[in-house]
């Protein structure tokens, strides 16, 4: 019996299981291959919701997959796209989620203070926006105040 389907054999599993994952995981995205741009202005409410919320919650600009709580691309926006009027209404719901919790499934004060109204602005701004930037300018946009729980 020859040795050469054992070294063919040997070849392609090297292949399989060395080379390509390492040319898979070399090949990393950079800021340009985002599904949404985010301004540089941003990048701490991108940074926060990462951080606090990316693990629960799917929201492309900030670049999170989460499993347990709902897509916020899908359940914030209505038609599934966002807009400029959208923003008041969305950014109320979000700090509120953020200060308050909801109902047991989200828990309260996650967040609080300047960085809840930080992330507020961040996800009103960027939620369904996949190939988009922000809605508004962020730097000038209002933050009102959390109301009480």
């Amino acid at each position: 019996m020859t040795k050469r389907p054992f070294v063919l054999f040997g070849l392609l599993a090297a292949i399989c299981l060395i080379a390509l994952p390492i040319i898979a995981l070399g090949k990393e995205g950079d800021e340009e291959a985002a599904t949404v741009q985010v301004a540089a202005q941003d990048k701490e409410g991108k940074d926060l919701f990462q951080n606090n919320c990316g693990a629960c919650h799917t929201l492309a600009a900030a670049g999170a997959d989460g499993v347990v709580g709902p897509n916020l691309d899908e359940l914030l926006p209505s038609q599934g796209i966002n807009s400029e009027e959208q923003y008041d209404g969305i950014y109320g719901r979000v700090l509120h989620a953020v200060s308050c919790g909801i109902s047991g499934r989200m828990p309260k004060g996650i967040l609080l203070g300047e960085e809840a109204k930080t992330v507020a602005t961040f996800v009103a701004s960027y939620a369904g926006q996949i190939g988009a930037g922000p809605t508004i300018d962020t730097s000038t946009a209002k933050q009102p105040e959390p109301t009480d729980c």
